[in-house]
């Protein structure tokens, strides 16, 4: 072969040879750079339990490269208030919190007094650590003005602080930081009052249940009235009413439960308010009203036959799980669900209409869904009656498995828009032989 040849050979070679590892390098790179931005991604929006799919030791060094870059950047740029808000993030990240607390205050000496950035910043992190009194007096420091931003601040804050305290059972506590953080976004109409009004009520609800429990109805009471006030459409917050007024005025308690039947019926209690509907009518009665007792004497009737015909309790059904397993047959590469039970009527009355449907899930995704017809207008189910063994199954292909375990969920209703959770159970994979 001659010397051309020869050269012409080798440039190509070194050609193929250098566009290979430009090509490798590009792709070391880009997977080096993906890490980098995904810790960078948690570095900046970490929170309690975050998952963590980057190695944990991998993160924890580029973070410590981090931090030193930013110690030279902040030696060299004393006054960029910027760096030292991300040695405090970074810090964070570490949970090295006395360094992180010190970069976040330099932050906000240095950053000018509209940027609010940094002491949203400290304040979430003494939330964070439980240091809630540093995280108020570090926002309260802020006088209120028609600043958005500021509003918006406080707001935040506030709301961290009463979710705060609720976790911790401080029930008033957080009520009273609710209501500030409302001050705050509803003077600039901020879209976080919905959530915020739900956390409100759940937490009146919450301190109503404990008053309850230790026989202080006038407290309770009280507590859900502040709630009602705010979102009296609340069905929670009416039935809970409707119960406590049950005892001592039943017109009271008819007017919230009645709005429960109309709104959310299969949360209200049959036999509760069938009896108070029935008091209501003896009341009428009583009194002389005997075409307005009789109207409620035939209100009741109807609330029991749609109750019949259309809402199911759990109570209503006990469910007797007789077999479930999974089993995998090797000539079909299948896994083989299996479940048997009985069904018995608790609930008093004759069940003309009754479906049952089983899920069959791997991991989230389902497998099959079987539905079944337990009750009919010709085949009634008897008050205290026990069905027959209803079996019911599914197969999963071995190459569609997902996980280790095999997902089954069995709900019962009279009508779909009525649907009850009557079982659960998680069945482990059998191993493969």
């Amino acid at each position: 072969m001659s010397n051309h040849l020869i050269r012409k050979k080798l440039s190509r070679d070194a050609k193929d040879y250098l566009r290979t590892f430009i090509v490798t390098l590009i792709v070391v790179l880009f997977f080096c750079l993906c890490n980098v931005l995904y810790m960078l991604h948690n570095v900046y929006n970490y929170k309690d339990n975050q998952s963590q799919n980057v190695d944990a030791a991998f993160e924890s060094y580029l973070v410590d490269i981090l931090i030193d870059k930013n110690k030279k950047h902040a030696l060299a740029e004393p006054k960029n208030y910027y760096i030292n808000m991300r040695l405090g993030v970074l810090y964070g990240y570490k949970k090295d919190y006395i360094n992180a607390e010190k970069e976040l205050k330099n932050a906000i000496e240095k950053a000018p007094r509209n940027n609010l950035l940094p002491t949203l910043r400290l304040a979430k992190l003494y939330v964070y650590e439980n240091k809630l009194k540093e995280a108020q007096d570090l926002i309260d420091n802020r006088p209120d003005t028609q600043n958005k931003n500021l509003l918006s601040l406080k707001g935040d804050i506030y709301m961290l602080l009463g979710d705060s305290y609720v976790k911790q059972g401080y029930l008033l506590v957080a009520i009273s930081k609710y209501e500030r953080a409302e001050l705050y976004y509803s003077a600039i109409k901020a879209p976080q009052l919905k959530d915020l009004s739900k956390k409100y009520i759940n937490a009146c609800i919450n301190l109503a249940d404990n008053y309850v429990s230790s026989n202080k109805v006038d407290e309770a009471l009280q507590a859900l009235k502040k709630a009602y006030n705010k979102n009296p459409k609340d069905v929670e917050l009416n039935y809970k009413l409707g119960l406590i007024y049950s005892d001592n005025d039943i017109y009271k308690a008819y007017d919230y439960l009645t709005y429960v039947s109309k709104q959310k019926p299969q949360i209200l209690n049959f036999d509760a308010y069938y009896e108070l509907i029935n008091k209501i009518s003896e009341d009428k009665i009583n009194k002389g009203e005997i075409t307005n007792g009789q109207m409620y004497k035939q209100k009741a009737e109807q609330y029991k036959k749609f109750v019949q015909n259309n809402l199911l309790y759990k109570k209503d059904l006990f469910f007797d799980k007789i077999k479930s397993d999974v089993k995998y047959d090797l000539a079909a590469k299948s896994y083989l669900i299996n479940l048997q039970f009985k069904l018995q009527n608790n609930s008093g009355l004759d069940i003309n209409n009754l479906s049952v449907i089983s899920v069959f899930q791997d991991n989230d995704t389902e497998i099959s869904t079987q539905n079944q017809k337990i009750a009919t207008e010709n085949n009634v189910f008897k008050a205290g009656i026990t069905t027959p063994i209803i079996t019911t199954g599914a197969i999963e292909k071995y190459k569609n498995s997902e996980s280790n375990n095999i997902k089954i969920t069995v709900y019962a209703y009279k009508t779909p828009k009525y649907v009850i959770k009557l079982y659960e159970e998680t069945i482990p994979k059998p191993p493969i032989n």
